[in-house]
């Protein structure tokens, strides 16, 4: 991607300047861990890119988009059901199967990395993901569900502990600073009252804004 300016879509960004930097997206965040991701995961996501950078990739044709987002669903709807089969290449594969695929070939980079660095938390944590592919009840989202079973609560209400239980382990770490909490105050107040401002100085539609931001170039 590339950092887009004021009005211009990310397509004619990129057609301007080039790749700037490569963002990760379909992270999921571990409701908990306080931060989202932890070091172990970030580990992973950084083995994981280099054997993406590596590994033989095929021209991305019109099949190839399809499978991909029929596997996308997939995952996403029915990703815990065991014996989840998806498409590779116009075969069908189970999801085990094909993760347990490449996390061995993501293995051998932490490896190598883990040579160069003289410790072995990056293969610790890709081990960590391996584990959770053959055993699927040590996935966060196992976790959670086993939660609200216990907790017999909705899911509104777990997350809402759960935000306040984050909310109370950073408030123990660093209280907040009441100079700083007056900061933080005047610039939400300041925020809207930049936002009022922009938006009395429109001059044309919402409708309008939106036909010429996807105009062609």
């Amino acid at each position: 991607k590339r950092v887009a300016r004021s009005g211009e879509r990310p397509t004619s960004a990129l057609r301007r300047g080039g790749i700037e930097y490569v963002e990760i997206r379909s992270i999921d965040i571990n409701v908990f861990d306080p931060v989202g991701i932890n070091q172990n995961t970030m580990r992973f996501m950084e083995a994981l890119l280099i054997y993406c950078m590596l590994e033989n990739s095929p021209p991305f044709d019109e099949r190839s988009s399809t499978e991909s987002q029929h596997n996308q669903t997939l995952v996403a709807k029915r990703g815990r059901e065991p014996g989840l089969q998806l498409i590779n290449g116009g075969r069908s594969v189970s999801l085990h199967d094909w993760a347990t695929e490449i996390i061995g070939k993501v293995t051998a980079v932490s490896e190598l990395i883990d040579r160069c660095d003289r410790c072995g938390s990056y293969a610790n944590a890709v081990a960590d993901m391996a584990a959770q592919v053959d055993e699927p009840d040590k996935t966060p989202s196992a976790k959670m569900v086993e939660e609200l079973r216990n907790a017999d609560c909705s899911f509104f209400e777990f997350a809402l502990e759960m935000s306040r239980g984050h909310k109370e382990y950073f408030a123990s770490l660093a209280p907040m600073r009441e100079k700083r909490l007056s900061e933080l105050k005047q610039e939400a107040n300041d925020s809207i009252e930049r936002q009022r401002s922009i938006e009395a100085s429109d001059t044309i539609s919402f409708e309008q804004y939106l036909d010429n931001y996807f105009a062609e170039d």
